[in-house]
């Protein structure tokens, strides 16, 4: 049984349970565990503390640590996905920026659409706006502020590993165009579904159900897991991070 990197870029996509039995490893399980554990421990610190700042905290460390584990277990494959995407690297990182871009028209196009399932909110982490105002913030409650921002980077690597590689291209759906086409869908609506707590409703997660299709399509066109990482990255650190950081700029300047 061989590692979660053994299969190559290069690779023919498996057609049968064969292929994928011969290129999955025990890593491949402990990663696909990982989304689960995210629910379980948010779902058991809630019960033990509540809704509060002690929860925001546990979740975000959780989800670093798990994106250090995905790490080390895909580390092969990040190096060599990494060494092909730096050779064009310029117009990779084009693409990332307006693959980026093109995943927030997407997600306003929908939401467009698609009547609001629940409280909107932006990627990955407990609900700390509710909590905790920016704008007044001062002392502990800032520093809970910004380790909140770590938790929707660090769920980026580990959704991607699992969603893009581990659950798309290392499972047999490649013989039958009909059932390529339905993995990816269904795959799709998955990463999309696992967004639930973040909006209250799964008709709320279903502007990331087609995100999770088009971050398909694009490592299926593209064979690298950097292209749907970055522009996953990307997206989630404005939203958190960047959001925060202009927050706080404008305090300085005292413009809020």
């Amino acid at each position: 049984m061989t590692g979660p990197s053994s299969f190559a870029a290069t690779e023919p996509l498996p057609r049968t349970w064969a292929q994928t039995r011969a290129a999955w490893g025990s890593g491949d399980w402990l990663a696909v565990v990982s989304i689960p554990v995210v629910f379980l421990v948010a779902y058991l610190s809630t019960q033990v503390f509540g809704e509060g700042r002690a929860v925001i905290v546990i979740d975000a460390l959780v989800r670093v640590v798990l994106c250090v584990a995905v790490l080390a277990l895909y580390r092969h494959l990040l190096r060599a996905h990494w060494q092909r995407f730096r050779r064009r690297f310029w117009l990779n990182a084009g693409l990332v920026v307006l693959g980026a871009v093109l995943m927030q028209v997407v997600v306003s196009l929908v939401r467009a659409v698609v009547p609001a399932g629940g409280a909107g909110g932006a990627a990955g982490g407990a609900d700390d706006a509710a909590l905790i105002d920016p704008v007044t913030a001062q002392g502990w409650d800032l520093v809970v502020l910004l380790v909140a921002t770590l938790g929707p980077l660090a769920i980026v690597l580990v959704e991607e590993a699992v969603f893009r590689h581990t659950l798309l291209v290392k499972l047999p759906l490649w013989g039958n165009r009909l059932v390529a086409t339905a993995g990816v869908l269904l795959n799709g609506a998955l990463f999309g579904a696992v967004h639930y707590y973040n909006f209250g409703s799964l008709v709320g997660t279903v502007p990331y159900m087609v995100v999770g299709v088009l971050f398909n399509l694009v490592y299926l066109w593209r064979r690298n897991l950097w292209h749907v990482l970055l522009m996953h990255f990307l997206n989630n650190f404005v939203l958190s991070f960047g959001a925060l950081s202009f927050v706080l700029l404008m305090r300085a300047l005292g413009a809020v």
